[in-house]
């Protein structure tokens, strides 16, 4: 057992790297985990040995050969649930489908329900008890996933290869983005407090991560009102800004309407791109590193003064238009926690497949601002985890 000098946890010696990253280094073996190697590789391109100044390339062969060396030592529970769904459904069918069930549904939040129902029952009767324990939502924007897939409502819960105890995904989708939907605006909208105040505002800022199947959800960058402010469009936002142009772009600062005593802020997207999105997993400013697909995108909003929340706002809304009409919203979301930010929606693939969608998530934040993002992009990563159960 040996303490890795970075994250100083006591781990086994097949838990490192047998050899060096580089015939440029001059140690012999790394006293850093396999885990700590791989972050500190693809955050910084450089060896995590202390002293060593030794630059690493992100594609180099024996980088990819300690993730494999990792996967070998990471167990895949999602393989053992898969295992025991199989193993359920050839004990209904034996018995002719007849059983009880106890299924877990569980939302982005990490909200769970336990629901008990017979393995012979649709998949329609476990969206009627996500009504009942979630009054407010409509049936039509529930989507249950099971190991990554899209349960059908006709489809027997035996048949679905479900398990008593097995875990469901419940999604609560705003808007499919089907392929006609070729540019789309995001608009959070909000009334000025008491009808006057137009100096306290809603920042709204974009999260995007890369997430693929095995690895940890990884942070990018923040598409945020600096990337685009034309004074501000140099170094690191004019960078974000050329990466994200033609697929998710910030349209600038709030615009005011003194009719209405409101404001809104909005991003334009343009989903027919976004499978085409890549993006670095390193530094911006650093040398320039590989390329990674952008799986989530989450939008989030945040008070502009610290001694507000978003309950002091008249009708906090998200709307999402078609922009060939946009002045009728495809649909729409209240926002009116008691808190000083909310995650309002994550733009994904669930299961990595089918058309892009807004998923409602609705997640106050206690901390975090526009000036300090760290704790708002760890929830997100949290999140990620959650919708891959």
């Amino acid at each position: 057992v040996m303490e890795c000098q970075l994250c100083h946890k006591k781990k086994l010696t097949s838990e490192y790297p047998s050899n060096p990253l580089s015939e440029a280094c001059e140690h012999h073996h790394l006293l850093v985990c396999l885990r700590c190697v791989i972050k500190e590789v693809e955050d910084n391109y450089q060896c995590p040995v202390d002293g060593c100044s030794t630059m690493i390339d992100a594609d180099t062969t024996p980088l990819w050969e300690c993730k494999a060396k990792l996967k070998q030592l990471t167990f895949d529970y999602s393989d053992r649930e898969r295992a025991q769904a199989d193993e359920a459904a050839a004990a209904a069918s034996a018995s002719g489908g007849a059983g009880l069930l106890k299924v877990n549904l569980t939302t982005l939040l990490g909200e769970s329900l336990v629901v008990e129902l017979d393995s012979s029952q649709p998949v329609d009767k476990l969206k009627d008890r996500v009504l009942q324990q979630w009054k407010d939502r409509s049936k039509n924007k529930i989507k249950l996933l099971f190991n990554g897939e899209e349960l059908s409502d006709s489809q027997s819960l035996a048949s679905a290869r479900l398990s008593s105890g097995c875990r469901v995904q419940v999604l609560f989708v705003l808007q499919e983005l089907t392929p006609d939907l070729t540019e789309v605006r995001m608009c959070m909208s909000w009334g000025w407090p008491g009808g006057k105040d137009h100096y306290n505002y809603l920042d709204t800022a974009c999260f995007t991560f890369s997430a693929l199947p095995g690895s940890a959800p990884k942070f990018l960058h923040c598409i945020d009102f600096r990337t685009q402010r034309q004074q501000g469009r140099h170094e690191i936002g004019a960078a974000i800004s050329r990466i994200y142009d033609d697929f998710v772009r910030h349209d600038g600062e709030s615009r005011k309407s003194m009719q209405d005593r409101s404001s809104e802020s909005s991003f334009t997207v343009w989903p027919q791109n976004l499978d085409r999105l890549r993006a670095p997993s390193g530094k911006i400013r650093g040398p320039r590193g590989p390329l990674v697909p952008v799986t989530h995108l989450f939008f989030v909003v945040f008070t502009f003064r610290d001694d507000t929340n978003i309950s002091v706002f008249r009708n906090p809304q998200l709307k999402v238009f078609d922009q060939r009409d946009p002045q009728t919203p495809l649909c729409s979301t209240n926002l009116n926690p008691r808190a000083k930010g909310l995650i309002v929606c994550l733009l994904s693939k669930p299961g990595g497949h089918g058309a892009w969608q807004v998923t409602d998530v609705g997640q106050p934040l206690a901390e975090g601002s526009i000036r300090e993002y760290k704790s708002v992009r760890q929830i997100c990563a949290d999140i990620i985890d959650r919708q891959r159960l």
